[in-house]
């Protein structure tokens, strides 16, 4: 079977826009190991899932644009389209996503502070008295154990003048 040039340089084309799209796609797997820290459990499932779609993307590449015939110059193009994207676009797309999750975070934190003034403002109500029992019963408690010892210090006391009674006796 001939296939034309032109359509040849097509799907050399689809194989770098492939390789673009899993460039980018690693850098959401990255937005998001930079913004939430994880375990390594995590870390492998997530390569788990970055791979499966990896291998879908290709698989849509190649039937999309070759009908499913793989040759050597679609696995040049995909890596040049990773190497291209990371070259010229990936600092870009990182800052961009990483300055929306920082507003996005930043309005969440707004809005849940916010709806949470009430309950702040009750629970700060609430401590006062708290506050004040806790002290009452602290003071409490440190009398009775001043009173201790001063109790023990004087039975301390009544053995010595026992002790010295006997030996006079």
């Amino acid at each position: 079977m001939w296939v034309s040039i032109s359509n040849q340089a097509y799907v050399f084309l689809c194989s770098v826009l492939g390789g673009m799209i899993i460039a980018f796609i690693y850098d959401i797997f990255r937005v998001r190991r930079k913004t939430i820290k994880s375990s390594n459990i995590l870390v492998y499932f997530e390569d788990f899932i970055y791979w499966i779609i990896v291998a879908l993307v290709l698989f849509a590449v190649l039937f999309y644009s070759n009908e499913g015939e793989i040759r050597g110059y679609l696995i040049i193009g995909t890596v040049l389209g990773i190497i291209l994207y990371a070259v010229v676009l990936s600092r870009v797309v990182m800052k961009i996503f990483l300055f929306f999750v920082r507003i996005v975070y930043k309005s969440v934190v707004t809005i849940l502070s916010i709806i949470l003034l009430p309950v702040k403002i009750i629970y700060r109500g609430c401590m006062i008295p708290v506050r004040y029992i806790y002290r009452c019963i602290r003071r409490g408690f440190l009398k009775i154990k001043k009173l201790s010892k001063i109790n023990i210090g004087k039975f301390n006391g009544f053995k010595r003048f026992i002790k010295i009674m006997r030996k006079k006796v």
